[in-house]
């Protein structure tokens, strides 16, 4: 139990330096912004502002939810978003790693961003939008062009400098890193240099080697101690200021090699009719795919007089030379070594402007543009014309093209566009069109055959709720939208524009508002109406006018309802309710009139069944059998699936369903095109939004139907009106209120009416006055015993009499409690839940104020003050678990309490600081296997990549190295390896690592991966491998190394380096190393000599011939002392990366 205690003591240790180290390097790496929030005209506007520039980021909007992601932590204020921009924010969040920002917009909004100077501006525009996006403020846009004018002078400046001879002289020191990513069927190694290199390739029998004309320090233990897919062995050779590395390949694997920028890129797939080992499949990001440009390779044969020679070092040939005593056809076959030809990255590229080429291709002349970076294009034909739009504002520099070069093409005319350019030329001959990007350059073919078409952009239809019809082209990675006028038509077109891969428009499709060009890239549309709106999605291409687009359903005919004959409602008042009308049809009575339908019915052909169905159900929902009305809609709907846009039957089935308490069904139905500003509907939306509890959303749907809540019968006129008062008085409109409750009937005839008639009145008295009067009122309306009433007014007058201090908070919640069991089922019960969770929060009993608050918000899904309630949840539940309070529980308390409400931990930082703070109470009592479970399933399910993934599964693995389970260890570092990790993350995982192949008994692998470091931390992890795996040679050596000067300090040795020291003779007298083992005793001797441990080091220093039982014993002891408590606890802070 002493060595356990002492582990653990050293590992709280740890633990302690590790999550305050953490937090000092979380704090140091985020990114201060300013940040300037605004609701401008029409649209809401964020300004980004960094200190120093912009950081890469993605924006995109996916359900409402904006997703802004930096490539560094920023810091922001999230609340500050939800108060200045009310109107278009409803929430904002951080993810884990600080760099993600996530909002919750409060509708459908277009997305906008530019980056000017150190800002980054992000616009979100209504759905209903035209025209062009917001301009930059014009204070920015005047800074903008001064400082084009200053660069441009500088660059002048500068090729005046050059052309006098003028240069700065620059030598950069080569440095290589080697990352890896594999997927099912590839694998992919990318060898990243700092500055051009020419290299050559070559594969044959099993082995790929890849030489560089220089040479560069590199680490290639990751690869031999854990190899991807595909590849066996890795190992590098310098000789002649040239660096090759090796690769063993594993059978039926071939090898495609290619640059990309400065990088070199090895493709590793298994070859056509192999089958090699299976890639495993691993959660290392992907490396992109670039668009590979293939390098020029030339045979020794045909090398000219400025080819290549052959860079492969001596010492590689020599040691593949081995392979060479072949057969005479295998020597044929044997691969000629190939090499890049290319010294830059994709050529010289042009500066500032772009070059147009003539150049020879398949079906005669192509059009090549040559740009300084990658741009998006857009290309097609239209009038005889060939268009090639490009995304970015340059010059285009055509001198090169003359009259004889020109091929099938006419003149070319540049036009210059609002953020773009285009290319115009006239075609001489029908052709065909293909386009191509290559590297920065797009090339562009006219001719009679086609090499390839791309992808094709596929059209889908789409209508909201509302009825308005739009169009989306899922052009991927969609980049800007560009308009342009056609001088020879005398139209507009409006373009939008990707990068390669090649996405074409491939059969052109007309609208009655619009035309969709064929295109051989991107997205041509032809206006027809004045007010069309074409914007751009991350990956889609959307067509809408501001009241939708008239459109057919996949070619249907839909025409109007009431042309078809599908409704026979009135078509000026749709939403109107005859109910009366609709109760009448031959027979005396209710079951005559019902057999008259159903004899109907089922005599019906099948073309008539939509219409019968609807008129019975209009029979059912007059006589008030909702839910049977709502069967019979359903079934007129399946058999005429016109009716989803008749406004009459949509009315309807929305009535019917308030009447039947689906409210949120019936609103969707009631909402209708057609029905949006009807009154009638005004009404039932009313209703229903108030049964949920909407109530603002209620008072104004009440308040546009107007005078219409009189048409109906006594009961449905006081419901309405009785609704619209209550709506009012939760609004604190008591006027409004008195004018409702001033409306209902004089006499009505029901006791239902009149019971709702006495609550109304009761709670206006409570919010005027809230005296006696108030509480006999509600006492009246208690007595009418209907129980909906009765509920509401003991609720009512329980409140009240809380609040006039007549009653005890305690008696106040014993009322709530018998009130919770006496009604059930609608609104009442949600804001007894509410009081009832309020009381339980106040007391801090917070298990059962959240117990309470889990049954209101699973009970009423789709009611306001449930969702507000279910976002206060898991704040209460993250603020109690990381506060005092779950301190004082015991570590199995606070598992339980977790495990009772862990759906409520919230997403993000904070949720998965809880699991962490968990998972730390339970190490520290030894609860090693919950502890594992807890952050096994953070990594798993709600980190999904970044630096927190992997600083979660660092803390995983060290935990499983404590519970001695090194296998679990390498799994979950395995599992969450990344490149680009922050240098102190990486070294400890890397450390981890180590350790665990060690603890695993593979000790060469763990000495590999150590190879190539020289930190102290290092050395004493490898003296503890060569220890452990009891090689006695190496591992005195390492331990008297590890030791180094410390013989020649003054004063007592320290318990760590005593123990090394004994730990050092050990190894030299089992490895028989007499002259080692003087060694240590003269430095060390007199030292030990004075040292708590004198009598051990005199025995274990004994000359080797002397040594016997005592001997023996002594290193039994102090073998049995864990090197991995000494591992843990000699993690230097500043080597130890931040968990929360």
């Amino acid at each position: 139990m002493k060595g356990t205690d002492l582990r653990f003591h050293a590992f709280g240790m740890f633990a302690c330096l590790f999550l305050l180290v953490v937090l000092a390097t979380a704090a140091r790496a985020a990114e201060n912004v300013k940040l300037s929030l605004s609701e401008q005209d029409g649209y809401g506007r964020m300004v980004f502002t960094f200190p120093d520039g912009v950081p890469g980021y993605r924006a995109s909007i996916n359900a409402g939810i904006l997703v802004l992601d930096f490539d560094k932590a920023v810091n922001a204020d999230t609340d500050g978003f939800v108060r200045q921009m009310p109107r278009y924010i409803a929430m904002a969040r951080r993810d884990e790693d600080k760099g993600t920002i996530r909002f919750a917009l409060t509708t459908d909004f277009w997305l906008d961003t530019k980056q000017a100077e150190n800002s980054l501006y992000v616009d979100l525009l209504p759905p209903d939008w035209t025209g062009k996006p917001p301009a930059l403020p014009a204070e920015v846009l005047a800074r903008i062009n001064a400082a084009r004018e200053k660069r441009r002078a500088a660059e002048e400046a500068e090729l005046a400098a050059k052309a006098q001879g003028i240069q700065e002289p620059k030598e950069e020191k080569p440095t290589l890193d080697v990352r890896v990513a594999s997927r099912a069927g590839m694998t992919r190694l990318v060898f990243d240099w700092n500055q051009p290199v020419l290299y050559s390739f070559v594969e044959r029998q099993g082995l790929a080697t890849i030489t560089f004309d220089r040479t560069a320090k590199v680490d290639l233990s990751p690869l031999r101690v854990d190899p991807p897919p595909y590849l066996s062995h890795a190992s590098a050779v310098e000789h002649d200021g040239r660096l090759a590395v090796v690769l063993t390949l594993k059978p039926g694997v071939s090898v495609n090699d290619f640059r990309e920028d400065l990088s070199i890129v090895l493709d590793l797939k298994p070859t056509a009719g192999s089958v090699p080992p299976a890639a495993a499949e691993t959660d290392t990001p992907a490396v992109p795919e670039p668009e590979a440009v293939q390098e020029t390779r030339e045979t020794p044969g045909t090398q000219g007089q400025h080819g290549p020679k052959n860079i492969v070092p001596d010492a590689v040939q020599t040691a593949e030379a081995g392979h060479d005593e072949l057969p005479g056809d295998a020597k044929a076959e044997a691969a000629e070594p190939h090499i890049a030809t290319n010294p830059l990255p994709q050529g010289t590229r042009p500066e500032g402007k772009a070059v147009v080429h003539l150049v020879p291709g398949r079906s005669g002349t192509d059009i090549l543009v040559d740009w300084p970076e990658p741009v998006g294009a857009a290309v097609f034909e239209r009038a005889g014309r060939l268009w090639i739009v490009f995304d970015a504002v340059l010059p285009l520099d055509i001198a090169e093209v003359t009259p004889e070069k020109l091929g099938p093409f006419g003149v070319p005319e540049v036009q210059s566009l609002e953020n773009g350019t285009a290319l115009v030329l006239p075609l001489r001959d029908k052709a065909l069109i293909g386009a191509v990007e290559e590297g920065a350059s797009w090339r562009i073919s006219a001719g009679e055959t086609l090499t390839t078409t791309g992808r094709p952009v596929s059209l889908s239809r789409s209508w909201r709720e509302d009825g308005r019809g739009s169009v989306a082209l899922d052009l991927k990675g969609t980049r800007k939208i560009l308009k342009m006028r056609d001088k020879l038509v005398g139209d507009e077109i409006i373009v939008a524009t990707a990068r390669g891969p090649v996405q074409s428009v491939q059969t052109p499709r007309n609208f009655v508002e619009f035309q969709a060009l064929q295109t051989a890239q991107g997205v041509a549309i032809v206006p027809v109406a004045d007010d069309l709106n074409v914007a751009a999605a991350p990956d889609n291409v959307i067509v809408t006018r501001r009241d939708g687009l008239a459109l057919s359903a996949h070619g249907a005919d839909y025409e109007a309802p009431a042309a078809k004959g599908v409704s026979v409602a009135a078509v000026k008042a749709p939403a109107e309710m005859h109910f009366a009308e609709w109760r009448e049809a031959p027979g005396d009575n209710f079951t005559e009139r019902r057999q008259y339908y159903l004899a109907r019915l089922a005599n019906a052909r099948t073309r008539e069944l939509g219409e019968l169905r609807f008129a019975y159900g209009r029979f059912l929902l007059g006589y008030g059998l909702a839910p049977e009305a709502l069967a019979a809609f359903d079934g007129a709907l399946e058999a005429n699936r016109r009716f989803h846009i008749d406004p009459a039957f949509r009315a309807a089935k929305g009535v019917a369903g308030v009447l039947s308490g689906r409210y949120v069904e019936a609103i969707a139905d009631l909402s209708a095109n057609g029905l949006d500003n009807a009154p009638h509907a005004a009404a039932w939306r009313g209703l229903a939004r108030a049964e949920l509890g909407h109530w603002e959303v209620a008072r104004e749907q009440f308040g546009l139907a107007g005078a219409i809540l009189d048409a109906f019968d006594d009961d449905l006129r006081t419901r309405f009106r009785a609704k619209a008062a209550e709506a009012a008085l939760k609004g604190g409109d008591i006027i409004a209120a008195e004018t409702y409750a001033a409306g209902f009937p004089a006499a009505p005839g029901s006791a239902k009416a009149k019971a709702q008639i006495l609550l109304v009145r009761a709670m206006m008295n409570d919010a005027q006055k809230g005296g006696e009067d108030a509480l006999a009122r509600y006492d009246v309306a208690i007595a009418t015993n209907y129980p909906p009433v009765t509920a509401r007014a003991r609720f009512g007058k329980a409140k009240l009499l809380l609040k006039r201090g007549e009653i005890s908070k305690e008696a106040f919640a014993k009322e709530l409690e018998s009130l919770r069991y006496a009604w059930r089922g609608d609104n009442l019960e949600l804001e007894i839940l509410t009081e009832l969770a309020k009381f339980r929060l106040d007391r801090g009993e917070i298990g059962e104020a959240l117990k309470q608050m889990r049954t209101a918000s699973t009970n009423y899904p789709d009611s306001e003050e449930a969702h507000r309630m279910n976002v206060r949840m898991s704040s209460i539940f993250a603020d109690y678990f990381l506060g005092e309070a779950v301190d004082k529980m015991e570590p199995v308390q606070a598992l339980a309490f977790f495990d009772r409400f862990k759906e409520l931990t919230p997403i993000g930082s904070k949720g998965d600081e809880m699991i962490r703070k968990l998972a730390e109470r339970l190490v520290e009592v030894d609860l090693l296997t919950q502890a594992e479970q807890l952050l096994d399933y953070q990594v798993a399910n709600r980190l999904h990549g970044g630096v927190a993934k992997a600083q979660v599964a660092a803390r995983l693995a060290a935990i499983y190295l404590i519970d001695q389970k090194p296998e679990n260890a390498l799994a979950a570092l395995r599992a969450t390896k990344q490149n680009l990790l922050p240098e102190e993350l990486a070294t400890r995982r890397l450390m981890l690592e180590a350790r665990a192949l060690a603890d695993s008994k593979q000790y060469d692998n763990a000495l590999d991966l150590l190879s190539e470091r020289k930190d102290a931390l290092s050395a004493k992890l490898r003296a503890d491998v060569l220890w452990d795996a009891g090689r006695w040679p190496e591992a005195g050596a390492a331990t008297e190394a590890l030791l180094g000067q410390s013989w020649k300090q003054d004063g007592t040795l320290n318990e760590e380096t005593r123990l090394l020291v004994m730990r050092g003779a050990i190894a030299y007298s089992l490895a028989g190393d007499e002259e080692g083992l003087s060694r240590l005793r003269a430095k060390f001797g007199e030292a030990m000599s004075k040292s708590p441990d004198a009598s051990a080091f005199a025995v274990v220093s004994e000359p080797i011939v002397e040594q016997g039982v005592a001997f023996r014993e002594m290193t039994s002891r102090i073998a049995s002392i864990d090197t991995l408590d000494r591992f843990l606890s000699s993690l230097k802070p500043d080597e130890v990366t931040a968990l929360n």
